[in-house]
């Protein structure tokens, strides 16, 4: 199974990063000159959006889950039909207070069972044991002085896993290993379409092998564009802008076929765009309505939460099949579960665990205005 984004336990391209990542907490160049750039209009040869299927599957990637006895209320269809688990991710007293302005990102981190969860004016709140405890992480003072809007997640062997988390309030990327004791800072894209720090604010980062990440400056001129990881850098080329989406939220590296999946929030847009081609190669479309936030991907099924549904209602997470180009499964956090400020879904992660010879299944998700975190769980119940 391939989990990418924030869902990091088995990352195809870990092998090509295991030279820089090793390295990358040593880093301690900061980008601040200006660099000799290319700037590419990406959308130019844009194909044209293709909307998804809507499909009801009866069978998913892991064995179904035991039938469910009681009768509580569920959300999705087919095999995809999750119920609220309210007993998971309880936010730790001294977070409380800041629950309302959470505009931030969870990650997954597998090996250790973990959930990070970016909330503003905190920094990263844990969620361990099967996502039964909660504490605030004790890490460097910029993770909680700006504001820890997406971020990304690699395995490192023998190492703490590596993460890049964009600062859409500071404008700045941070790396760090997961005791986030330290952050390396990577300013901004001086040079190229910007003339100030102040016209970049970055909301969403990914690895993509071989030493390099993508950033993408989803809250100031929209574009995306690559760094180095050592020296830590960026590399001078700049794709997309506001004729490619008004705000490419997010960015999610694929693996199994070297692409980035651009999550264009206010068109409802998956737009696949090829590393080596730098040009998209496909355009995907929600729902019409519906307001993109970003990407979780496993294997080939996509997380795809928005910050509304169509026709302005509460905000849906889609499932996508990647491979059949459908949605198989709309699930509802407020209408249908009862998470009463979940009015506005902002992130969301993939999150398993395993439970003798099944693995169970859960979406971790983080809302805005108001904010707040929840979880779901996959179950078996009939139509």
């Amino acid at each position: 199974m391939v989990f990418r984004k924030r869902s990091q336990s088995k990352i195809n391209s870990i092998a090509e990063m295991k030279s820089s990542a090793n390295k990358i907490l040593g880093i301690l160049l900061i980008a601040t000159l200006p660099v000799v750039s290319t700037l590419l209009a990406a959308d130019a040869v844009s194909p044209a959006s293709v909307p998804l299927k809507m499909a009801v599957e009866t069978k998913g990637p892991v064995r179904a889950p035991e039938p469910l006895k009681e009768k509580v209320p569920t959300s999705g269809k087919g095999f995809w039909k999750f119920i609220a688990a309210r007993d998971l991710v309880q936010v730790p007293e001294e977070a409380k207070p800041f629950i309302k302005g959470a505009h931030g990102t969870v990650i997954f981190d597998a090996d250790r069972d973990t959930i990070y969860w970016g909330l503003e004016k905190v920094g990263w709140v844990g969620f361990g044991n099967h996502l039964t405890k909660s504490w605030v992480v004790q890490g460097d003072a910029a993770f909680k002085a700006g504001g820890l809007h997406g971020a990304d997640i690699l395995k490192r062997r023998g190492k703490l896993p590596v993460i890049a988390v964009a600062d859409n309030v500071r404008g700045e990327v941070y790396i760090t290993d997961t005791s986030f004791q330290h952050a390396e800072h990577l300013d901004w894209p001086a040079g190229g379409p910007y003339k100030a720090k102040g016209e970049y604010h970055p909301t969403d980062v990914a690895f993509v092998g071989n030493g390099k990440l993508f950033v993408t400056d989803g809250y100031g001129k929209a574009f995306f564009m690559p760094f180095t990881a050592e020296p830590l850098k960026f590399s001078g080329e700049f794709f997309g802008g506001k004729d490619m989406s008004k705000t490419p939220h997010g960015i999610t590296y694929n693996p199994s076929d070297k692409t980035l999946l651009i999550s264009a929030r206010p068109e409802g847009l998956m737009k696949k765009w090829s590393i080596a081609k730098k040009e998209f190669t496909a355009v995907d479309a929600l729902p019409a309505g519906a307001v993109l936030c970003d990407i979780d991907l496993w294997d080939e099924y996509a997380l795809a939460p928005c910050l509304d549904g169509p026709d302005r209602t509460a905000g849906p997470i889609y499932i996508v099949n990647n491979k059949t180009k459908s949605v198989v499964a709309t699930i509802r956090p407020k209408e249908d579960l009862g998470f009463t400020d979940a009015q506005h879904i902002h992130d969301a992660c993939w999150y398993f665990a395993k439970n003798g010879r099944r693995t169970d299944v859960y979406i971790i998700f983080t809302n805005w205005n108001p904010g707040g975190i929840g979880a779901m769980k996959l179950v078996n119940v009939a139509d």
